[in-house]
């Protein structure tokens, strides 16, 4: 986003945004000087904008969820964004390894690959329109502390998983935590390490599709009568790849968040609240926020996985 910014002169140095999204996408934007606007979301994460409301925007940015078009609706307001100059920038991050359809009027794809695979950093930007300029890049990662911290904590992981060492698990997550403070701080665009475009370009996506996939239609059918929980999705399109299996607890989420830990089962909650979306009427985002719980379905995991983890959800 840092080198989009560097290189883009909207008219307005505005930008309109989900309210349902993290807050490292947000900073980017607030360190550039732009002044931010949110839009709220269905409680299946579907946009609701009311073109009329907004007036005089530079950017807009829009996003699929956990791997599903949930923005799908929006043809007509990114034209009607399209007619006033508006840059319109789809984060492609959740939706990554889904294969359907984009809008032709999108300037700018913008999307961070280490979210579905262990790799040190990496992250894109593209066009099928504009000319990018990567001079404002600043030299590989592979010196630089974010990298090497990362790198640290992704070896750390595995000794721990393969020696379950349970000394081991609070010094790699320290590690990952202190990386992530300095992507709090530091905006600066880097180049990929050499490390993870090596892991990137041996990835096998057919693989990591078939499993996700069917990972999480086995949790699918294997939830679909616990009552306490609700699943954000229970269809999978033939072109969509999840990233996560999400669901919506409306009561006790931290509670039972904490019996699955017990359990070493591991579920991240997608986001906290961003202040800036904290202080505006976002009430449907701010639900999903609270009550939102990720269920990992990733390659990582097999059936017996799932049904693990349908099993202890139907005990608690």
């Amino acid at each position: 986003i840092s080198l989009l910014l560097k290189q883009i002169s909207p008219h307005y140095k505005t930008a309109l945004l989900p309210a349902y999204i993290c807050d490292s996408v947000i900073s980017p934007f607030i360190e550039h000087g732009y002044t931010c606007f949110f839009y709220d979301v269905e409680k299946d994460l579907s946009p609701i904008i009311n073109e009329e409301i907004y007036k005089n925007i530079g950017i807009f940015l829009h996003m699929g969820y956990f791997g599903f078009s949930t923005n799908s609706s929006l043809l007509d307001i990114i034209q009607h964004f399209k007619k006033t100059s508006t840059v319109i920038i789809e984060d492609v991050t959740h939706t990554l390894f889904s294969d359907f359809e984009r809008f032709k009027e999108n300037d700018f794809y913008i999307g961070s690959i280490r979210k579905w695979f262990g790799i040190p950093s990496g992250g894109f930007l593209a066009s099928s329109t504009k000319k990018i300029k990567k001079t404002e890049l600043i030299d590989e990662l592979n010196d630089n502390e974010f990298t090497l911290l990362r790198k640290e904590a992704l070896i750390c992981k595995r000794n721990y998983i393969e020696s379950n060492n349970s000394g081991l698990k609070n010094i790699f997550l320290k590690l990952f935590s202190d990386a992530e403070e300095i992507l709090d701080k530091d905006f600066t665009p880097y180049a990929i390490d050499d490390l993870s475009m090596k892991i990137i370009k041996s990835l096998n996506s057919e693989s990591l599709v078939m499993r996700r996939r069917e990972n999480f239609l086995t949790l699918v059918e294997g939830l679909k009568k616990i009552d306490y929980l609700q699943p954000l999705f229970s269809y999978l399109g033939k072109n969509e790849c999840p990233l996560f299996f999400p669901i919506l607890i409306e009561h006790n989420r931290d509670e039972i968040r904490r019996k699955l830990i017990n359990e070493q089962i591991y579920c991240p909650i997608h986001w906290p609240i961003p202040i800036e979306v904290r202080k505006g009427n976002n009430p449907n985002a701010i639900k999903i926020y609270n009550s939102i719980l990720s269920i990992p379905c990733d390659q990582r995991y097999d059936m017996n996985d799932m049904k693990r983890i349908i099993n202890v959800l139907s005990n608690i």
